[in-house]
């Protein structure tokens, strides 16, 4: 890109890093008695077009965003809305930093009308979903084929249910559940996931 300038230089937090009269202060830095520093260890990138000093980081945090696809577990259902704790950004070994916490509304559960959010998720369910909204608060979506439950246990012994069909199975209890399942259900493997 014209403008950039990747110095090289690697900095640590605390490091002068410009000028604030010549640029100002971006991502990784922040402006104190008229100097620019580093927040965050990196590399130094001034860009002399935006007029901009940051700090491209090594190993940046994990910050949710619109359009990502995140692995969580459902703790708790109502009957508009499950709600999820985030484990982690599918292809990320990094836990996520921003916030955690997140639901799906019934309507964004399945394609087809869902009356009450407990009928398809339950709470302890390991699910794959996108994010269609991650800010003031993290929304979910588990509509299309491979979003939805991929690992969940009975509700009544605990047991890990087995996939029949479109329905899940206790092979202990004998008791037949149903849930909106991903189309990798029990063969999930993150490490197949990109990174």
């Amino acid at each position: 890109m014209i403008g950039l300038a990747r110095t090289g230089r690697r900095v640590l937090p605390g490091d002068e890093v410009a000028i604030a009269e010549e640029y100002m202060s971006g991502e990784g830095t922040y402006e104190s008695d008229g100097k620019v520093y580093a927040s965050a260890v990196g590399e130094l990138d001034l860009d002399a077009r935006e007029k901009t000093a940051k700090v491209i980081l090594d190993n940046p945090p994990v910050v949710l965003m619109e359009g990502d696809t995140v692995l969580a577990e459902v703790t708790d259902t109502r009957p508009a809305m499950a709600i999820c704790s985030v484990v982690a950004q599918e292809g990320r070994t990094r836990p996520v930093s921003s916030e955690t916490l997140a639901s799906v509304h019934v309507s964004k559960i399945a394609s087809s009308y869902v009356e009450d959010a407990g009928d398809l998720l339950r709470a302890g369910d390991l699910i794959r979903a996108q994010v269609i909204q991650a800010d003031p608060s993290v929304q979910l979506s588990t509509t299309g084929p491979h979003f939805g439950v991929i690992r969940a246990l009975c509700t009544v012994c605990r047991a890990p249910l087995e996939r029949r069909g479109k329905d899940l199975w206790c092979k202990r209890c004998e008791r037949k559940e149903t849930r909106k399942l991903a189309d990798d259900y029990r063969d999930y493997d993150p490490s197949k996931t990109k990174a």
